[in-house]
């Protein structure tokens, strides 16, 4: 399973009651995060594979491990080409 990191040093981020708001340095693009993908974006550490991540939420969340796994992979792909996270 692939690990992922926050790219630090290429957004800001802004947490505003349950939503976290990102801005891409480089490009001025903003991204709200909230709901499961708040629990994704707050797993992300470089240290847990993305297999990991999709285990704690299926204990957090009532979801199967696939429509799960599906889930936190299109995530990290949008966060991946938005700039916001990078593979370790």
């Amino acid at each position: 399973m692939t690990v992922y990191a926050r790219a630090e040093g290429r957004f800001a981020e802004t947490r505003i009651d349950d939503e976290v708001v990102l801005m891409n340095i480089d490009t001025g693009a903003f991204h709200a995060v909230r709901g499961s993908a708040l629990a994704i974006w707050d797993m992300i550490d470089g240290e847990q594979s993305s297999g990991e991540v999709v285990a704690a939420l299926t204990k957090q969340f009532d979801v199967g491990a696939d429509r799960c796994g599906a889930e936190v992979d299109a995530f990290l792909t949008t966060m991946v080409k938005a700039g916001f996270v990078r593979t370790v």
